[in-house]
């Protein structure tokens, strides 16, 4: 009687298959470049932020100066527009007419319950700085001070001022103040913000 042994299947070493050199130069060149646009993406939002930030300091800060200038302009009197600062104190009747414009404004203040200061038709003047790049204001004779914020730099500030002369001659046109201010936001120069602005602003009390 025979009996047969049963063969024995040897199992063969399994083989574990690599990454070659070519796929992880191809892997890293792909992560690397899917890497660079999404930080590019990531700098562009970074900068978009900081400039709408810079326009929104501008905007906050400068309706400030333009609002309080308007209301100061609109209920005034005695217009009084130049390139130079005068050389001696202005009289409260005295007016002068800009058309080619100046970066000095004195105005007498005409309504009291509405004025800014208080104090019953001082003279207020504005005035561009274009050594601080800024637009300054002062009451009576005292020291001007800065309107605008020191991150706001004004590169230009033009006063234009027409029809100051009270209906002489039959010009019963009222007095027009137009403010044009140019300039920038922002403290980092890839992200600054510039900006023009231009108002105009006429007497609300008949110059008749």
């Amino acid at each position: 009687m025979s009996f047969s042994v049963p063969a024995i299947n040897k199992k063969q070493p399994m083989k574990t298959k690599a990454f070659s050199l070519i796929e992880l130069l191809v892997s890293v060149s792909i992560f690397t470049i899917v890497i660079t646009m999404a930080v590019g993406s990531l700098l562009v939002l970074i900068d978009a932020n900081a400039k709408a930030q810079n326009m929104q300091d501008v905007m906050t800060n400068l309706s400030f100066v333009v609002d309080s200038m308007a209301r100061e302009i609109r209920t005034g009197e005695g217009f009084y527009c130049s390139d130079t600062e005068p050389s001696a104190t202005l009289d409260p009747q005295t007016s002068q007419d800009c058309a080619g414009g100046g970066v000095y404004l004195s105005v007498v203040e005409g309504d009291v319950s509405n004025s800014l200061t208080g104090e019953g038709e001082p003279r207020v003047t504005y005035w561009y700085n274009s050594a601080q790049e800024q637009v300054e204001r002062r009451v009576g004779d005292a020291g001007f001070y800065p309107l605008t914020d020191a991150d706001v730099h004004i590169t230009e500030a033009v006063f234009y001022v027409s029809d100051t002369d009270r209906g002489v001659d039959g010009d019963t046109a009222q007095p027009t103040v137009t403010i044009f201010i140019s300039g920038y936001a922002g403290q980092i120069p890839s992200v600054d913000t510039s900006f023009d602005l231009q108002t105009t602003i006429t007497k609300r009390v008949l110059d008749i």
